[in-house]
């Protein structure tokens, strides 16, 4: 390979690279990245799971095709319009006033959207200053080009298939303790509002990460009318802190109640796991849910 070639490859492979760091810290934050997908409420929960998932499949099939190198056009032209469709919509995210972390390295690195668009630059410039790179030769291009489509999804999905293709398995074991459910309510443990009408009541730690993303979940949820829209009460495992503005202002959840039980009673009534949510219709428990089949 000429040296004006080698440099222009490690232009191509440097880019790759970047995809690939890209595509791994999504896959691992995949929960929030679905999530903050699901917040612009333009499409139901199961389209933003199936969609992060094709976001992320397609940034390792880009890398691929960057540092393999047999087919430099179509990985060029892929990272341009890749490059091209995230900063127009980080773009319009920053016109619209919004500063929150757009997951461009999921939870790795917190970018708002200006920041962002000025890491795309970057990933565009060297994109360009690769154009032109001389193709590896390898036989069989049209399989290797399949695989590596093919390969990177297949993966995605059986790292992380989407939540709405188990939500059975996720209720196969008691997410409360009925006992203790009923003779937290008998000793006024838990309020008596809980079984007066119906109430979403959600059992919450202000510690607990799932706890923060199950609440950020629902509240779309209950706008789009795809949930429950009973009055909302939280019902906090009492701890060394016990300021909750933190938690709602993050959250986006406004409840009508906030209520503190001790750690022990509220580990009895959850079975030692939380979040959990219980639509309740009186003193009936009508619905039982995780943050996993939370829909």
């Amino acid at each position: 390979m000429k040296k004006s070639n080698l440099l222009i490859y490690v232009f191509r492979a440097l880019l790759g690279i970047l995809f690939l760091c890209s595509a791994t810290a999504k896959l691992i934050g995949i929960d929030a990245f679905e999530l903050y997908l699901f917040g612009f409420g333009w499409f139901p929960l199961g389209t933003a799971y199936l969609l992060a998932r094709l976001v992320i499949a397609a940034e390792y099939t880009l890398g691929i095709l960057l540092i393999a190198n047999f087919w430099p056009k179509l990985a060029f032209w892929g990272s341009l319009a890749m490059l091209g469709g995230f900063s127009i919509f980080l773009a319009a995210l920053l016109l619209a006033g919004n500063h929150d972390n757009c997951h461009c390295f999921g939870e790795w690195v917190d970018l708002n959207p200006a920041q962002s668009l000025a890491k795309n630059a970057g990933m565009l410039a060297l994109l360009l200053l690769s154009a032109g790179v001389q193709p590896f030769r390898v036989r069989h291009k049209g399989l290797w080009l399949t695989l590596a489509a093919l390969v990177p999804l297949a993966t995605v999905l059986i790292v992380s298939p989407p939540d709405n293709w188990r939500y059975d398995s996720y209720v196969r074991h008691d997410l409360i303790n009925e006992q203790a459910f009923r003779e937290a309510l008998d000793s006024g443990i838990l309020p008596a509002s809980v079984t007066e009408g119906e109430h979403v009541v959600c059992f919450y730690s202000l510690k607990c990460n799932f706890c923060r993303m199950s609440a950020q979940k629902l509240v779309p949820l209950r706008e789009r009318g795809d949930f429950s829209q009973a009055p909302v009460i939280v019902i906090f495992g009492r701890g060394q802190d016990t300021d909750t503005r933190a938690f709602f202002a993050e959250t986006g959840l406004e409840p009508a109640e906030i209520h503190f039980i001790e750690p022990d009673d509220f580990l009895r009534i959850t079975n030692g796991g939380f979040p959990v949510i219980l639509v309740m219709d009186g003193k009936k428990v009508a619905g039982k849910y995780n943050y996993r089949n939370l829909h």
